[in-house]
């Protein structure tokens, strides 16, 4: 294999892994889906995806990963466009809220 047939072989990987990538983030999805909705760019799904990630590090910091994820897979599950508007319908998520706020207001879940 030549140089330049090698180079080509690497962009080509590098060119599948960056499109790969985004679709294994487990924000991006969900992320990808709102600014769908909304009308949002490549640039408003990074801040996204940016700001689901750092409410994971918080809820992380309290102990309150379990819930934080519960929630999050509600959210992502119950969501859906309506009027440009990407929000869970009605009070699908609400006990799941709830346990995740009661969790961050406590400064942590307790499990006795």
């Amino acid at each position: 294999m030549n140089r330049w047939t090698a180079f080509l072989s690497n962009v080509c990987l590098v060119a599948a892994m960056a499109a790969i990538l985004p679709a294994c983030d487990r924000f991006g999805d969900y992320c990808q889906a709102m600014m769908d909705c909304e009308g949002g760019n490549d640039a408003d799904v990074e801040a996204c995806v940016a700001q689901a990630e750092e409410a994971e590090e918080h809820a992380s910091l309290w102990d309150c990963d379990e819930w934080f994820d519960t929630l999050f897979e509600c959210t992502e599950v119950e969501s859906d466009c309506d009027n440009d508007h990407y929000n869970v319908d009605g009070d699908n998520c609400d006990d799941e809220q709830q346990d995740y706020s009661s969790c961050m207001h406590s400064g942590g879940y307790d499990y006795d």
